[in-house]
């Protein structure tokens, strides 16, 4: 059996959840070892239940695999699974990660990144802000994941659109079942720029079960959460309680008192939740995290003495300076910003950078 085959069986095998589907694959390694190992040697583990076993025995429908996989190359999408180099490493790490990702668009050069949720009818203000800050992250090379909603969500990719790092948008539907449908052009602009990702195969459609389910990847895929008008008991606040589990940071932007979009937001900050008034904000707070990434991902220096370099003594645009070090834009501006903060570097008119004298 083809190997992306073999992982979307191994993922629409009833019964087979994805934390039951990590336990075998820790054992067997491999979908294709799983599901041709003897029946014999899956009762011995012990793991599984007798409903289970009975699923596993039959497998996943084979007229199943094959439409999803001709759904998938309808669409441009393709299946990515646990052992992809491109399937995110901060998904290998949660309780229940994806058994397959369903990806339209380009899951690489998604970190460092931020979520940006709340409520699907908000004011004014929750929209300007949620466009604001996306717009600004990603104008700073932080990538925006959300969840395609109306409302926040919808109002936050949009704003990202807008800068130069990628959005991923992540369903909780098929790939192919775009959710409001108001959003078909937008998904469009995400898969070109950024990503639709979905643990759903293609065909599904969004039920309310789906959504609690996304909302972990969508904290998962982020180094913070940042939430802007959301109700007491909302989506938006399951993916704020995520996000803690998986020891990511909560953010959240406050409101009105008096409005009941607030009370989500300021539930958080009363719990803890760091408050945030816009993207230079979330950047500092997440600055230890990025600047650890540049680390990892960038093999320049770690003062970044070759951007102040560049831009010693004259300004320069970002896309002046990438093309001088020859690295994109989207991998230079998280490192820009960490030298803003250090005060290395400042912004000047016409969003141009130049290093502040070492004579102060």
């Amino acid at each position: 059996m083809d190997h992306t085959k073999a992982w979307i069986s191994l993922s629409l095998i009833d019964d087979i959840g994805p934390i039951t589907a990590r336990r075998l694959l820790e054992i067997f390694k491999t979908p294709e070892n799983i599901l041709g190992a003897p029946i014999s040697r899956i009762k011995e583990l012990g793991i599984l239940n007798n409903a289970q076993i009975k699923s596993l025995t039959r497998g996943a429908d084979s007229q199943e695999v094959e439409q999803v996989s001709r759904s998938l190359d309808r669409i441009g999408a393709k299946a990515v699974g646990m052992d992809d180099p491109s399937y995110p490493e901060a998904l290998r790490h949660i309780d229940a990660p994806p058994v397959v990702l369903y990806v339209r668009g380009s899951i690489s050069d998604l970190q460092p990144s931020v979520a940006v949720v709340g409520t699907r009818s908000p004011s004014h203000y929750g929209k300007e802000m949620a466009y604001a800050m996306a717009r600004d992250l990603s104008t700073s090379g932080i990538s925006v994941v959300s969840g395609l909603a109306r409302g926040i969500d919808t109002h936050a990719h949009r704003g990202a659109l807008k800068g130069i790092a990628k959005t991923a948008a992540v369903l909780g539907s098929g790939i192919d079942i775009i959710y409001p449908p108001e959003n078909t052009d937008l998904c469009e602009q995400i898969a070109e720029k950024g990503a639709l990702i979905s643990e759903f195969p293609p065909g599904t459609r969004p039920e309310a079960g789906n959504f609690p389910r996304r909302n972990r990847i969508i904290s998962a895929l982020s180094t913070a959460v940042v939430v802007i008008e959301a109700a007491a008991k909302s989506g938006a606040l399951i993916t704020a309680r995520l996000a803690a589990e998986q020891g990511k940071m909560v953010m959240a932007l406050p409101g009105a008192v008096t409005d009941i979009r607030s009370k989500g937001p300021h539930q958080l900050i009363r719990e803890g939740a760091m408050l945030v008034r816009d993207a230079a904000d979330v950047i500092m707070e997440i600055a230890p995290q990025v600047k650890g990434f540049i680390k990892d991902t960038e093999r320049t220096g770690e003062s970044g003495n070759d951007i102040v370099e560049a831009c010693s003594g004259r300004a320069m645009c970002i896309e002046d300076i990438a093309q001088e070090l020859n690295i994109t834009a989207v991998k230079l501006m998280p490192r820009i910003s960490m030298l803003e903060l250090s005060g290395k570097i400042m912004k000047v008119d016409g969003n141009r950078f130049i290093a502040r004298s070492r004579n102060g």
